[in-house]
């Protein structure tokens, strides 16, 4: 793994000056809206917020978290746990790995024995569950290329697009629990769910504490689930990953886009269009890491769109949140591609709670 951090320099500096914005996230005003080119300054787009297009079941419109999605263990690992753990199998962080191999190479009666067991299996994380189907969430490459709000619809609706931007195209389908006469979800003989593919999850979610339920089409546990798995290629990763990963992000994108990443960074407002606003959780929920990866190394003064990401990221979000002729600075080969990834991962960490 790749330690090596990047530092102000006399050209570091020069750089982070330029830093100005993943606001590369901003956009292509065309006839076709993806093939770009420059624009005067007063018809530049703007980046907005925006206001939820639609919450109605079916439909194919990007949802959104309306507050910050937890990881915790009182929310996204207790939604996880509950509903997710039995396919998709136990997840520990490099941090739970290491306290619980130690643990187990304990004596039995030493002081300190089942300190870290003990706490697993009350929240039924041990003894751990391997994964029967599913991605393995340890890897980002189920993620590479979807949206949250896409993977959100998978899981709460049961049926999502494939790519975003070719929406006559395949759909992703994932299972969920088949509701009964009474709107109960169904069990087999040995107590399980009925599961069917293209079932959503949005009514029948529990937390692993006593099996309660949370309120039906609470979107709220759909979205700590999602943030959970979607943080295990970092949490799993080592245990000093999520320091890294802020490390970058501090060293390199804080000048322009700030600590919390409201793109108020102190060289902010010397720069047009302003850095993006990575609290916008509507914006994050529209972006793929494949397109933050790209921005993120080719800055703000690319000619084309790839057609990879145009596919996985529909035309309204590419024409709301990209954003030609930043002061972006092109950060492949200042930073490697390792740091990039973990600038993508601070960049997103911006969008969600951390255990």
């Amino acid at each position: 793994m790749l330690r090596t951090r990047f530092t102000f320099t006399s050209r570091g500096v020069l750089l982070a000056a330029a830093c100005a914005s993943l606001a590369g996230l901003l956009a292509v005003g065309c006839a076709d809206g993806l093939a770009v080119k420059q624009q005067p300054a007063a018809e530049r787009p703007k980046a907005t917020s925006g206001a939820i297009s639609s919450l109605e079941r079916g439909s194919d419109s990007t949802a959104y978290p309306l507050n910050l999605p937890s990881t915790d263990k009182l929310r996204g690992r207790a939604a996880y746990t509950a509903n997710c753990q039995g396919c998709h199998g136990t997840y520990y962080t490099a941090a739970e790995k290491a306290d619980l191999a130690k643990d187990l190479a304990l004596a039995e009666g030493h002081v300190d024995k089942n300190k870290v067991v003990g706490p697993l299996k009350e929240e039924g994380r041990y003894p751990a569950l391997a994964p029967k189907n599913g991605p393995d969430f340890y890897d980002r490459d189920w993620r590479f290329q979807r949206t949250p709000g896409q993977v959100f619809q998978l899981l709460a609706e049961g049926s999502a697009p494939e790519k975003l931007g070719l929406p006559k195209g395949k759909r992703l389908q994932h299972p969920g629990p088949v509701p009964g006469p009474d709107g109960k979800p169904l069990r087999n003989a040995d107590g399980s769910l009925r599961m069917e593919m293209g079932r959503g999850w949005l009514d029948f979610m529990e937390i692993s504490r006593g099996g309660v339920k949370y309120a039906p089409g609470d979107p709220v546990p759909v979205w700590d689930a999602l943030f959970y798995v979607w943080s295990r290629s970092i949490a799993g990763h080592s245990v000093t990953r999520f320091k890294e990963v802020w490390d970058v992000y501090g060293q390199n994108c804080n000048v322009c886009h700030g600590t919390i990443g409201k793109g108020d960074g102190p060289a902010a407002r010397t720069i047009y269009p302003q850095p993006f606003n990575f609290t916008n959780r509507k914006a994050m929920a529209e972006t793929t890491d494949e397109f933050l990866f790209w921005r993120i190394s080719e800055g703000g003064q690319f000619t084309k769109i790839p057609e990879s990401i145009q596919q996985t990221m529909t035309p309204q979000a590419l024409s709301l949140y990209v954003h030609q002729w930043s002061a972006m600075p092109a950060w492949r080969g200042v930073l490697s591609d390792d740091q990039r990834w973990m600038a993508v991962d601070g960049v997103r960490s911006k969008s969600y709670d951390h255990e």
